[in-house]
């Protein structure tokens, strides 16, 4: 195992004592994608724990060669939306080439063949866009109607 690499692992079927592992077994790897993930097809919305991306987010304090992320089994694009929002560096969702029945994730692939993906890419990137940095500040957009006053000391 090249310790120097990076490695991406997917935490479905899994609880905290397989994080911890994980943070033992790969602690000098240079990245560790970490990716939440509820091993259900499709994960009902109620299952999808979107929360624990935020943990590994903080978990990034801690141990700065994690990169949260999440590996997508739900339909649509909120919960990567949420994942995003959390914290994930990364987001992971089954694709397929036309409607073909024939693996169990079917029901949650994109159709590489039709709008599917292109809208999920742009629906995660817009995501990324509204969640912006985490220093607050002034924004362009808010200078239509606010007018800075200079206070004298």
């Amino acid at each position: 195992m090249n310790q120097d690499s990076d490695i991406v692992i997917s935490t479905g079927y899994t609880d905290r004592k397989y994080e911890d592992h994980i943070l033992n077994l790969f602690a000098k790897n240079s990245r560790i994608y970490l990716l939440q993930c509820t091993s259900a097809y499709p994960t009902p919305d109620e299952d999808c724990q979107v929360g624990v991306v935020r943990h590994y987010y903080k978990l990034k304090a801690e141990y700065p060669q994690i990169y949260p992320g999440y590996s997508s089994h739900d339909n649509g694009s909120l919960a990567s939306m949420l994942a995003v929002a959390s914290g994930a560096m990364m987001v992971e969702k089954h694709v397929k080439l036309c409607n073909v029945d024939w693996v169990h994730f079917n029901h949650v692939a994109l159709d590489l063949m039709t709008d599917e993906f292109t809208n999920f890419v742009k629906d995660v990137r817009r995501a990324e866009r509204m969640v912006g940095p985490e220093k607050k500040s002034i924004k362009t957009s808010e200078h239509h109607k606010y007018k800075v006053n200079k206070v004298n000391n």
